[in-house]
């Protein structure tokens, strides 16, 4: 007959504990951004909550990223800004932000919506004009600083319109001879602004809400029990026990 024993090998215990602790760490990652979306959707419900902003009333806050914001004033259509690689439904294409003056006499970025690249990259695409005085509604966006980008802007001869990779205020306020608001305005969805068909703008991207995070942090978890369990499985050995025959 025989019997096991636990002979675990010493090799196959630090590979366990490697994945288990690359699993556990995924999970706990998988925790904090499900937290951190469910504070950032409780604070993005607060702000829409208290109305729309003026530019006034952002200039003072120490974060004004999303925040219902109007304005009113003339853009300046000379000095367009492509914002390169920008993506919808699988097609590459841009976003079209235009400066804005407004009535109390700040400038800030209207970023439009998107238009599409086309198959020839070197022709840019027609981009329609708005004239007279206006009024926009959307919400405000702060660009991170560590947005990642192929290859850095060369800015030393530019022509507008302006083909960016990234967003920085302080890099093109110097170019405009204006000062820039730290913040753009993202035209709302529903919003009519330019004349006859709009431009697309689908400024969030479907994200997981926190309930999907909390569910792929239970499969972590559950990989992690998965290899703790399979290696100790494995670790019990057979081993034939004494039963010795006596010879008749």
């Amino acid at each position: 007959m025989t019997a096991r024993r636990f002979r675990p090998s010493w090799i196959g215990l630090l590979a366990t504990l490697v994945v288990a602790a690359v699993c556990l760490q995924a999970a706990f990652w998988q925790l904090s951004r499900a937290e951190e979306k469910r504070t950032l959707a409780s604070d993005l419900a607060t702000r829409i909550q208290q109305g729309y902003q003026s530019m006034a009333s952002l200039a003072v806050k120490a974060d004004p990223h999303n925040y219902p914001l109007e304005v009113r004033g003339r853009f300046d259509n000379r000095h367009n800004i492509l914002l390169d690689n920008r993506m919808l439904d699988g097609i590459a294409g841009y976003h079209l932000l235009t400066p804005l003056h407004t009535d109390e006499g700040d400038w800030l970025l209207v970023n439009r919506g998107w238009l599409p690249r086309g198959r020839d990259r070197a022709l840019l695409p027609e981009i329609p004009a708005i004239d007279g005085h206006v009024t926009v509604q959307g919400q405000s966006y702060v660009y991170s600083p560590r947005t990642f980008v192929l290859a850095e802007d060369d800015l030393t001869d530019p022509s507008w319109p302006l083909r960016l990779q990234k967003v920085e205020m302080d890099v093109l306020s110097p170019l405009l001879g204006v000062e820039l608001a730290p913040f753009e305005l993202r035209v709302a969805p529903g919003a009519t602004l330019e004349q006859g068909e709009q431009l697309p703008r689908v400024w969030h991207d479907p994200v997981m809400g926190p309930e999907r995070h909390h569910a792929y942090a239970v499969q972590w978890f559950a990989m992690a029990a998965a290899v703790v369990i399979f290696f100790v499985a494995i670790s019990f050995r057979r081993r034939e026990t004494d039963n010795p025959h006596i010879d008749a």
